[in-house]
């Protein structure tokens, strides 16, 4: 299946410019027009391939930005919520729903984009299936289905740790590259937990985490609105720096809505979706903090 790269010459935003942030912005910005309705963009850990989904979660999609082609990998109910590159970049992990069974009965699989086989994935947790934590491989983070709280397990002795000790219900946790620290939220807030070090959480801020800039500088995020308390209506992009906590709105428009942002791994582009139209689209993302 072929898709059409359509290039758009406006800027998304005339950027506020915050303390402790210059020069930041989206440029260069092309949608990726597709039949389906696309969403939850992840970059390949190589940066030349997207993986995504439709509105449903029910089926894969991966877009080849070289080629310009979308292939769809695989179709399940529930099946793109949560999908992942593995850190090779050779399989998609995801969480399999049991056939009558429950989401939360899932468990993690693996599909080889070489011979096509799933297997599973018992050292990936089904409530994190983002491989990130560089420092332990054998270390899974992910949030307690039952008690909501923020938890490290080692694969290999089974030995389960708290890392969220405040009162609260968590959820979405969020790796950073080195495997050092972790954004979780709650409710609307953003928090930051240590991972190897007992500090104290960090509040950074509200909305929605997706993804971490290079070298755990920051977060990207979304805050999005609802006129009628029912649908989403407007939704923006952010940038936290953990530096300094500022954030910075990378866009401002009234045409679309803007969500799950996620930056390539080497921290030059973004990917993310319109909510309104089903687009994907893709910049380059400057930054300073």
């Amino acid at each position: 299946m072929k898709s059409i790269l359509t290039r758009i010459t406006f800027s998304l935003l005339s950027l506020f410019i915050y303390k402790g942030f210059s020069q930041n912005q989206i440029t260069d910005i092309y949608s990726i027009n597709f039949s389906d309705e696309l969403t939850f963009p992840k970059w390949s850990p190589n940066g030349s391939k997207i993986l995504c989904t439709d509105h449903h979660n029910s089926k894969l999609y991966i877009i080849d930005l070289k080629s310009e082609e979308v292939t769809m990998i695989k179709e399940k109910e529930g099946i793109g919520y949560m999908a992942n590159w593995s850190a090779d970049g050779d399989k998609i992990i995801y969480r399999d729903k049991p056939l009558n069974g429950y989401f939360s009965d899932s468990k993690a699989k693996s599909l080889s984009l070489t011979d096509g086989a799933v297997r599973n994935e018992i050292n990936i947790n089904p409530q994190n299936t983002k491989v990130m934590n560089q420092k332990n491989k054998n270390l899974q983070i992910y949030i307690n289905p039952e008690t909501l709280q923020l938890e490290a397990k080692n694969t290999d002795t089974n030995v389960v740790r708290k890392i969220s000790n405040e009162v609260g219900q968590y959820y979405h946790c969020l790796v950073s590259p080195s495997g050092n620290k972790v954004v979780v939220h709650e409710g609307s807030s953003i928090y930051l937990y240590h991972i190897y070090d007992k500090k104290k959480r960090e509040y950074l801020g509200e909305g929605i985490a997706t993804s971490w800039l290079k070298d755990d500088k920051g977060i990207i995020t979304f805050e999005d609105k609802s006129s009628d308390g029912h649908n989403i209506t407007a939704s923006e992009l952010y940038m936290i720096s953990l530096k300094d906590k500022k954030k910075v709105q990378l866009t401002r428009t009234k045409d679309r809505i803007e969500m799950n942002a996620d930056v390539s791994p080497d921290g030059k582009k973004i990917v993310f979706s319109d909510e309104k139209t089903g687009k994907l689209f893709v910049g380059n993302l400057k930054y300073r903090l």
